[in-house]
């Protein structure tokens, strides 16, 4: 079997607590299981897979959250000429709005805010405007700009970046030099390094809403606030970051992970909020939440450590609380990776096993089914902040799933047919 075993998943879990350790034992046991592994096959599916965009360039879309496609066939992604199995530089991404009727790329726009695990979060908020992060140098300060795909041009710039969107009624924005500070995975690199005592420092820092209309701002939740009011006796010795802010289908309430660092060793809490910063509920706090979608205005869906500090997919009821695993033998082999969820159905990625592969994932919630759709080779060339996850996305119709992926020596971002 080409999967990691529940002892080996274990043993991970224990090394966690030794992050540096971790690191040097996973660099060199991924190396000596591939050598007793390894297949010359870097992509296995019956499905139709295509490649969209530029050929000649690395092209991507970022996180699992968003889809990149609207309803009038229009996907955004990323392009750029440098490498992307190295940390990002300083010079700009390009932000391409691609027709799928004609296989054409009608628009195109630069950023200079970007990571290649979420971009510079570029979506849509209408079927006519996106919305993405940029840096302006002048006055060194990470913003976000909508546009029109129509006007093709700007129509609003506003004065914090974007986290998360509700329609064009508000967006909630975190600090993403903080992030870069902590997890330069998530982080953009224009402006320096925060020191120790600004880390420290989270009295005005946390989530703000803005609004679309007015670009009012306000900061709903701080650090600070998060951590007295539910508070642990190690946060004296902890860094605290704020990141993965994910607003509900109708806008009413939002989740986020609250992460800090004790050590070098991450310990993660899952919250939900209502859309004004009202009544926050801890959700999870067994020391591991890793990736999530909402299921529906009340319910989460995500990888995460639950009771019994068993790690798993669970669906947790934001009212009452309540934690349901969901069952699924081939799933619960597999271990982590990234839904998203259309109606009954979810898809998912893992992340590479001892041959390489990343599995994408098709599950049903109403009969528990799930089907491996297909299998893509991830080199070690790409590792750390330039790894490339699957990040598989639904299309709006349910009929596609875009992912991310670098089967061929190069990231690219592919379409696949499903059905469903």
């Amino acid at each position: 079997m080409s999967n990691f075993s529940p002892l080996e998943r274990s043993l991970a879990k224990v090394l966690s607590k030794v992050p540096f350790v971790k690191s040097i034992a996973k660099y060199f046991y991924a190396r000596l299981v591939y050598l007793a592994n390894s297949s010359p096959e870097k992509i296995v599916t019956s499905k139709k897979v295509d490649m969209l965009g530029v050929s000649a360039e690395e092209t991507f879309f970022g996180y699992y959250d968003k889809s990149p496609i609207n309803r009038n066939g229009l996907v955004l992604f990323y392009s750029t000429n440098s490498p992307t199995n190295k940390a990002p530089n300083l010079e700009p991404v390009t932000i391409n709005v691609y027709c799928t009727e004609t296989c054409e790329i009608i628009f195109s726009i630069k950023t200079r805010a970007y990571n290649w695990q979420q971009g510079s979060r570029v979506h849509w908020v209408s079927d006519d405007e996106f919305i993405f992060n940029d840096y302006d140098s002048h006055s060194d300060s990470y913003y976000s700009r909508l546009f029109s795909v129509s006007k093709k041009l700007e129509i609003m710039s506003y004065s914090f970046p974007i986290q998360d969107t509700y329609q064009k009624d508000y967006f909630l924005s975190i600090n993403y030099e903080r992030l870069m500070s902590l997890r330069p995975d998530y982080g953009y690199r224009n402006k320096k390094i925060l020191s120790k005592c600004d880390l420290y420092n989270a009295n005005d820092d946390g989530i703000w809403k803005i609004d679309f209309k007015t670009n009012e701002a306000n900061i709903l939740i701080s650090i600070d606030e998060l951590c007295k009011k539910f508070p642990n006796k190690l946060f004296a010795n902890a860094l605290h970051k704020i990141n993965h802010v994910m607003i509900s289908p109708n806008g009413e309430n939002f989740i986020f992970m609250h992460r800090y660092l004790i050590n070098g060793q991450r310990f993660d809490r899952l919250f939900v909020c209502d859309k004004c910063g009202g009544n926050i509920k801890l959700l999870a706090d067994n020391g591991m939440v890793s990736h999530c979608f909402w299921k529906g205005n009340n319910t989460i869906f995500g990888y995460l450590r639950g009771k019994g500090g068993k790690d798993g997919y669970w669906i947790i009821d934001i009212d009452n609380l309540e934690f349901t695993p969901f069952k699924n033998t081939l799933l619960e082999t597999l271990g982590d990776g990234h839904p998203h969820v259309f109606g009954d159905y979810f898809i998912t990625d893992t992340y590479p096993n001892k041959a390489r592969m990343q599995k994408l994932l098709l599950g049903n919630f109403r009969t528990g089914n799930v089907e491996v759709i297909g299998e893509f080779f991830h080199g070690f060339s790409y590792s750390g902040e330039s790894r490339c996850d699957l990040h598989p996305r639904f299309s709006i119709d349910g009929k596609y799933v875009f992912f991310d992926s670098v089967f061929t020596g190069k990231r690219n971002l592919y379409k696949m047919e499903v059905s469903l």
